[in-house]
C-alpha cells in the first residue's frame, strides 16, 4: 500500500514537472497595420511572418491590434510585450525607453504621398510646406517627416484620411503604401492617386518590451533563418507581392 502511494505520488510529481515544463511562453505583440500587412482573419505578410516565428521559436506568439499610439505605449509600459513592426529610431525622443529592438528587420515600408489635387508635388518633406498633411497618430515616421507642412491632421484610421481627402479638407495624406493600395481598390474611390515615388522608405523593426530583452538574439537568429531558407520570401510573395512595383 505504501510503495503504491509512493508510486503515485512520484508519478504525479514527474507528470506535473512535464505539464510545467512543456508550456509554452506568451508574447503580446501589438500592430496598428491594417491589411495586406495584418488583418482580422490572421493572412496579411506580418500575421504568417510572426506564425511562422511562433513555430520557431516555441513561443506563443499573439498579435494585438491597437491605434497606433496606444500600441506603443502599451508596450513600453509593460502592459503588452512589444510592437511587431516600427522605425529604427523609435525612441529617439525619449518616449519609450523600455522598448529593445531587435536588430534584424522585419519589413520594409513605404510612405506615400495620396491627394486628390492635380498640381502636387511633393519629393521630400521640405516640399510638404504649402499643403495640409494628414497622418495617422502614432505613425512616428509620418509625425516626424511633416514638421514643416503648413497644417497637420491627426486621425485614427487610414479610412478617414481618405474621406477627409475627398471632402477637400487636406491637400495630401502620408499612407503606407501597401495599405493605401488595397483601401483605394476596396472603396472604388476614383479621384485620389498616389505619388509614384516614395516621400519615405525605411525598414521596420521588431520591438520587445525590456523584460523580454534575452529573447531579441533568438528572434535575430529566427528572422535571418525565414530568410535564408525562402520562407520570408514565399510568404512575401504569397501575400503582398501583388502590391510590388
Amino acid at each position: 500500500m505504501r510503495l503504491t502511494v509512493l508510486t503515485m505520488f512520484i508519478f504525479t510529481l514527474f507528470f506535473s514537472a512535464v505539464v510545467f515544463g512543456e508550456q509554452q511562453q506568451t508574447l503580446v505583440l501589438n500592430t496598428a497595420y491594417s491589411a495586406p500587412i495584418t488583418s482580422a482573419d490572421k493572412t496579411g505578410f506580418l500575421d504568417l511572418i510572426y506564425k511562422d516565428l511562433s513555430r520557431r521559436l516555441g513561443i506563443n506568439i499573439i498579435i494585438n491590434y491597437l491605434p497606433a499610439e496606444r500600441a506603443l505605449k502599451n508596450a513600453n509600459s509593460g502592459i503588452d510585450d512589444g510592437d511587431i513592426g516600427r522605425i529604427v529610431n523609435i525612441n529617439a525622443t525619449g518616449e519609450y525607453p523600455n522598448l529593445v529592438r531587435v536588430p534584424e528587420h522585419i519589413m520594409q515600408l513605404q510612405i506615400m504621398v495620396f491627394t486628390s489635387k492635380p498640381n502636387v508635388v511633393v519629393k521630400t518633406p521640405e516640399d510638404l510646406r504649402p499643403y495640409d498633411v494628414g497622418i495617422i497618430t502614432g505613425w512616428k515616421i509620418a509625425e516626424r517627416n511633416t514638421t514643416k507642412a503648413h497644417s497637420i491632421t491627426k486621425v485614427e484610421e487610414v479610412k478617414q484620411l481618405f474621406t477627409m481627402l475627398e471632402k477637400g479638407r487636406i491637400d495630401i495624406a502620408l499612407i503606407e503604401r501597401m495599405i493605401g493600395m488595397k483601401l483605394l481598390k476596396d472603396s472604388g474611390i476614383k479621384y485620389v492617386r498616389m505619388s509614384s515615388t516614395p516621400l519615405i522608405e525605411e525598414h521596420f523593426y521588431l520591438y520587445l518590451n525590456k523584460k523580454h530583452k534575452a529573447l531579441v538574439p533568438k528572434f535575430v537568429d529566427a528572422i535571418k533563418a525565414m530568410k535564408a531558407d525562402g520562407t520570408y520570401e514565399r510568404i512575401f510573395f504569397e501575400t503582398i507581392g501583388c502590391y510590388t512595383f
